[in-house]
């Protein structure tokens, strides 16, 4: 179920209609529904549901707090590409052990933060990063999971 709909001829966000938003707060403007980010989230954990599995909504693709809340309520954590997303998905309230840091170029610093809030899990896309990963859990005398990402077809 879509959350946005139309009745009487007017569009809606849950039950508020789109055009009394735009009276009120001005156009243009994003309009997002809890309800739906919720409901996908729960599509897609039973459609999981088999399996042992954690849901984590790409914080680069949209750091709207409001919309990080709702899908952490909605029992998803974050995948986070910086130290700023990981201050920014736990200020939205996603704890430590549901944030997986993907992506290149993370430095140490990232890394030694990453692993002083004792995130859930290191992506990593290069022997040169684990390296890096290595040197500073040894500093720290931490232990950092990681998933290594392989592309097959890259030789």
């Amino acid at each position: 179920m879509d959350f946005f709909t139309y009745k009487n001829g007017s569009y809606y966000a849950e039950d508020v209609a789109i055009a009394d938003i735009a009276k009120t707060v001005g156009t243009p403007f994003y309009c997002y529904s809890s309800a739906t980010l919720a409901r996908h989230v729960k599509v897609l954990s039973e459609s999981l549901s088999p399996l042992d599995h954690m849901i984590c909504y790409a914080v680069k693709a949209n750091n709207n707090l409001d919309v990080i809340r709702a899908i952490k309520g909605a029992g998803a954590g974050a995948d986070v590409v910086s130290q700023g997303e990981i201050i920014f998905a736990r200020k939205a309230g996603i704890p430590a052990s549901q944030i997986v840091f993907s992506g290149v170029g993370k430095t140490a610093d990232e890394m030694a933060y990453a692993l002083g809030e004792g995130i859930f899990q290191f992506n990593s896309e290069s022997e040169d990063a684990l390296e890096v990963l290595q040197k500073v859990a040894t500093a720290k005398n931490a232990r950092a999971s990681i998933a290594v990402r392989v592309n097959p077809d890259r030789v």
